[in-house]
């Protein structure tokens, strides 16, 4: 057996011990409870009173202490009665969840991104290079207005940036990218996002807007779901999305992430992924890896290995992709800097290594990480 299993194991068994514990401790304070209550009772039903003052009688036992028939006190018997295993696994699976929540928000994860529901402004500025190439300079704004009239199911988003994420920027590939279809020119989406279903298991949102390409508009509308089920100790997540365009353009997002969360608070998830677009010939997908690694409350690492494939004009390997991303959260609780080298080694260029770094520097207003 693994180390790793090993410690899976111990860690069970210390919330195990945990568990039974506060139980034992719970159950042995209300039995002292009720017989010091019993006790105090009868001492003073068979107490004399003081001479000059009249004895109160205690109440009744029944009038105290609820009839073991009567159920309706006891907050145990309320609905459905939960048991210790599903208490443990409700337990692991919320510590999962939110390790997953907050690493996915410090890394500005579209995953977090695309499920925010509250107000914020996020800029930033994107430098690339690559060698044998020039530096690419990538500016790009995004502004979310929750309406606070609609509970807060409702944004206005206001977006500008460029069409299309570079290939050669670092990133899991396999995160379907908030840009309605490939083109060369900088995109300008005004949209309406509505939050159907917001749960921990449950994701369902609808994204109806303009985009404007060279002054040209083109309506589309985005519906995107996502499922997530704890299967301990790892937590699997679907999500699913799909654009339609005035332009008789489709396209489809899919992906299926498996995560878990590993000693010395590292994270791991694996991503399996893929884009169908109908004016694209063949389906791309990918199959990536990532293990997240905290540094303190403000520095984070991530280490990414993504595979591209792609199905026509033959079934192959497009594409092998590592990189490193330090994270860093300066000065302002608003402020990030992110340096990520990344060595990429394409088939076109016979799989030969190609080293590229990126500098991003970002801030985000409205939003607590």
């Amino acid at each position: 057996m693994s180390i790793l299993k090993h410690i899976a194991i111990i860690v069970t068994l210390i919330v195990f011990h945990h568990s039974l514990a506060t139980r034992a401790n719970s159950e042995e304070m209300s039995t002292t409870a009720t017989t010091t209550q019993q006790q105090e009772s009868q001492t003073s039903q068979e107490q004399p009173s003081k001479t000059g003052e009249q004895a109160t009688p205690a109440p009744p036992i029944e009038s105290i202490q609820s009839s073991p028939s009567d159920t309706s006190l006891k907050p145990d018997f309320i609905g459905p009665k939960i048991g210790f295993i599903d208490e443990l696994h409700g337990e692991i699976s919320e510590r999962l969840l939110t390790t997953a929540t907050q690493l996915d928000s410090f890394f500005a994860d579209e995953r977090s991104i695309k499920e925010e529901n509250r107000s914020y402004i996020r800029t930033r500025l994107d430098v690339f290079t690559e060698e044998r190439s020039h530096a690419t300079f990538k500016p790009a704004v995004d502004i979310r207005l929750a309406l606070p009239k609609l509970e807060r199911k409702a944004h206005i988003v206001v977006s500008a940036e460029p069409a299309e994420t570079p290939a050669t920027t670092p990133g899991s590939p396999s995160i379907p990218s908030d840009r309605i279809g490939p083109t060369e020119e900088r995109n300008v989406t005004t949209a309406v996002n509505y939050i159907f279903r917001a749960t921990e298991q449950q994701n369902f949102t609808v994204r109806s807007g303009a985009q404007f390409t060279r002054g040209m508009p083109v309506l589309f509308l985005a519906p995107r779901y996502r499922y997530f089920v704890p299967i301990n100790p790892w937590d699997f997540r679907f999500t699913q999305e799909v654009i339609w365009k005035t332009d008789t353009t489709w396209q489809t997002n899919t992906i299926f992430d498996l995560e878990r969360k590993l000693p010395h608070d590292l994270f791991f998830r694996s991503s399996a992924g893929g884009t169908w677009i109908n004016t694209s010939k063949g389906y791309f997908y990918s199959l990536s890896f990532s293990l997240r690694h905290p540094l303190d409350s403000k520095r984070a690492l991530e280490y990414v290995w993504n595979n591209s494939f792609q199905t026509r004009p033959v079934g192959e390997l497009v594409e092998v992709f590592f990189s490193v991303r330090y994270r860093q959260n300066f000065l302002r609780e608003w402020l990030f800097f992110e340096v990520a080298p990344q060595y990429r080694f394409p088939r076109d260029s016979q799989f030969k290594g190609t080293p590229g770094i990126l500098f991003k520097f970002e801030m985000f207003f409205g939003r607590q990480v």
